[in-house]
Order: structure tokens, then sequence, then C-alpha cells
């Protein structure tokens, strides 16, 4: 009987205990494949082996914080939430529980899905609890700012400073917060310290060269941004500054070559995009190539029609041009003034061919051609004026018999005066256009532009 009973117990013990092996053994085997899936960088099918593992053993800590890591990774940050909040409520006295890791995570999980108010509660849960370890006052501080409390923020910083005299990230951070609050001394000193410990950290080097240029220490500052251009996050703004202050410097040929740089830079934001065509077009400016300054200011006000004052500039510079014509028109030879009138009469209607030119004892000139005006195909004959007396009726009329002679369809007379009433009034219900003064320049801007285009 004893012997049937001891045969029993130990096929029972051999059953269940197959049966834990074998348990083992898949669990073992399903752990290396996860191992291997994650080595591999397929981490959804990770996820999907880890999710297995857990619903076996819910209680699995170190599998599910695995897990949590994973969703992290993936920017999966309420699915990390759901997990870090079973590990907490439900794992506190398990062996392999971190609950100071599952908080810190559970924090960061937060600020990512900008639920602040929760992330701030956990961290500062963590300070309390943790009072020398800087870690949690370096969240804080990030949500404060985040929220835009800067004073708060440089709070925190200060005092994970305290507790981290060597970190060179809160060193950092903590200068630019200074900096973004206005407080410069401090922010100078704080910036300096950190680039002590980091010499070559383009973050430091840039925020450093803001500050030089607010007090005006323009070589500091320009060595600064130079160091600081190489990283695309300060490229742009580096380059401008660097420009900028090569330009003070009356180095126009080199602050030349750093805006053209600039503005082949892609990605720029409309305000720099316009100051670094601005900037350009001073330097063109002031080496006298005012063509090209003017068509940079065309380019501003195509894309900001009220930029700065580049409106006035550009109508200031039209009107010198205009005006340098206006008074060729009135001072120039009768070769030159020839010419002119021809500019004049291309660019009055389209498709316009020269027929005849003819300069008259008076040094007046009529040109007969044909053109497209009004969307009409027709010859039009042109008489220039230059004086300052008024052209009167009878000037007139001999023009419009001489306007019949040639069989022109149209009639414009052109002078740098006016016309007398009587003129006006003959000109009323003929094809006959009397243009004054006043059109004249109108007419002579757009030659203007047309040489230029």
């Amino acid at each position: 009987m004893n012997f049937i009973i001891i045969t029993i117990a130990i096929l029972f013990i051999l059953f269940f205990g197959s049966l834990y092996i074998i348990r083992i053994l898949n669990k073992a085997k399903l752990q290396a494949s996860l191992d291997k899936t994650i080595k591999s960088g397929a981490k959804q099918d990770a996820i999907t082996t880890l999710l297995t593992i857990l619903q076996k053993n819910p209680l699995d800590t170190q599998n599910r914080m695995a897990l949590v890591k994973l969703y992290m990774e993936e920017k999966k940050f309420p699915e990390a939430i759901s997990h870090l909040d079973i590990m907490l409520t439900k794992s506190q006295r398990h062996h392999y529980f971190n609950p100071l890791e599952a908080n810190k995570l559970l924090g960061e999980c937060y600020f990512e899905v900008k639920n602040l108010d929760e992330s701030f509660k956990v961290f500062n849960l963590l300070r309390k609890n943790n009072p020398n370890d800087p870690y949690p006052y370096i969240q804080l501080g990030k949500i404060e700012k985040k929220r835009d409390s800067i004073e708060k923020a440089v709070q925190y910083y200060n005092k994970a400073l305290t507790l981290d005299l060597d970190n060179i990230d809160i060193l950092k951070t903590l200068g630019v917060l200074l900096f973004d609050s206005s407080k410069y001394p401090e922010a100078l000193n704080t910036l300096q310290n950190a680039l002590d410990k980091n010499p070559d950290d383009p973050e430091i080097h840039f925020y450093l060269g803001q500050i030089k240029s607010i007090y005006k220490q323009q070589k500091e500052a320009l060595n600064h941004y130079i160091k600081a251009k190489n990283d695309q996050r300060f490229t742009a703004d580096s380059l401008l500054n660097i420009g900028k202050i090569l330009r003070s410097y009356n180095k126009l040929e080199d602050a030349r070559k750093v805006f053209v740089s600039f503005l082949k830079l892609t990605g720029l934001k409309r305000d720099d995009l316009l100051e670094g065509i601005y900037e350009l077009a001073e330097i063109y400016l002031s080496v006298k190539d005012t063509q090209r300054a003017i068509e940079l200011w065309e380019k501003i006000l195509s894309i900001t029609p009220e930029y700065r004052d580049v409106k006035s500039k550009l109508d200031r510079y039209e009107q010198t041009r205009t005006n340098t014509l206006l008074k060729a028109y009135m001072m120039s030879s009768r070769g030159e003034f020839l010419e002119l009138c021809k500019k004049i009469a291309l660019t009055y209607a389209r498709n316009v061919a020269i027929v005849r030119t003819d300069i008259g004892q008076d040094a007046s000139v009529e040109i007969l051609v044909q053109a497209v005006y009004k969307d009409v195909g027709t010859t039009i004959f042109f008489k220039f004026f230059r004086g300052t007396s008024n052209v009167g009726q009878l000037v007139v009329r001999e023009f419009y018999e001489k306007m019949k002679e040639v069989k022109a369809k149209h009639g414009v007379c052109i002078t740098t005066s006016e016309y007398s009433s009587d003129a006006l009034a003959f000109s009323e219900g003929r094809v006959l256009e009397l243009l004054g003064k006043k059109e004249l320049v109108r007419l002579l801007s757009r030659v203007n532009r047309k040489m230029f285009d």
C-alpha cells in the first residue's frame, strides 16, 4: 500500500514538475524572442510580445517597465501612463519595482501630453520626498517655463544648480532663462560659467552673442556668432547678425557674401527673410549699385507692401531716376532727345513699330508708329515739345492737320509745359491727346522701369 502511495506521489511530482519546467522553458523562450525582437528594432512586435507576457503574468514589473519605455520611445504617452498607473497601484511591494523611476517616467509622460498640472503634482511630490535630487527641480523648471512663468522656472533651476554645480545643462538652461527674462548681467555670468565647462557649445555661444550685441560689444558678439552658425538651430540668426556686424564695420563685401548665403537658406521665417533682403539692399545702396537695391526693395514690397521705409526709399529713388530722364528730355542734344522720344513712343502702346521720325527746326520731334492701342491695331502720330511756354491752339491745329496728312488714326502731343485753354478746347471730340508735364513724368517713369527690366 505504501509502495503505491509513494509511486503515485512520485508521478504527481514528476507531472507538475514537468509542467513547471515547460512553463519556465516557454517563458525563457518568449523572453529570448522578446530580447531578439527589441535588438532588431522591431518595436511594435516587441510591444505585442510584452503585452502577451503581461497578459499571462500581470505582476511582471520588469517587462511592464520595458513596455512603458517602448511606448515612450514610440511617443505613445497615454499608453505609457496607463501601464505606469497599474504599476504604481499594484506593484508597490514587488521586489523589482522602483517607484522613484516609475514616478519620474509618469511625470515626463504627463508633460509630453501637455497635462502640466498632473506633471507638476508628480514632480512636486518627488521634490518633497527627495529634496537632494536635482531632477525634480529641473522638471518643475521646465513646467513653469512651459507656463511662461519664467521667474518661477529660474527659481527651480537655481535650486537644481545648488544640488549639481557642475551640470552643464542646468547652467545653460538657467542662462537662457535669465536672458529671456532680460536679466542680462546674471545671464552673462551664468552662460560664461557654462562656456568655461564646455567651450564648443553652439547654443551657449549664440546667447552670449546676443548679450554682447545688446552691450554693443560687437567684436566679441561676432566671434560668438561665428561659433554658433554651424548648428542649424542658430544658423539663420547667427548669419543675420554676422552680416549686420560686418556692415557696421564697413566690411561691405564680406557682409554681402554673408547675406547672400543667408538668403539661400531654406525655411526662413518671413521676418528674417525680409530683414536679410533689406540689409543686402542697404549694402548695394552703399556701393552705389542702386539698381540692385531697387530690385531688392521691390521684392520686399511684393511680400509685405508696408515693410519699414522701403516704399519711401523706392519712391525717392524712382523719382530721382525719372527726374534724371526729365532733365535729359529738356536739356539733351537733338540726337539724344530723339532717342528718348523713341523710347517713350515704344512704351506708349503694345507691339510698337516706328515708321518714321523727324526733328523740326524748333527741336520738336515727330514720330509715326504702328501699334496695338487699347487692343486695336492702329497708327499713332506723336509730337514732342520741350520748353517752358504753354502750347497754344495754332500749334495743336497744325499738328492735327499733319496727322491727317500722314493718315494717322490717333494723335498724341507731349510737352514739358502745359496747353492753353483754347488748345484744350480744340482737342475735344477729336482723336487727339494733349499730355502735359505730369503725364510726361509718368511716361518717363514707365521708360525708366522698362530700361531696367
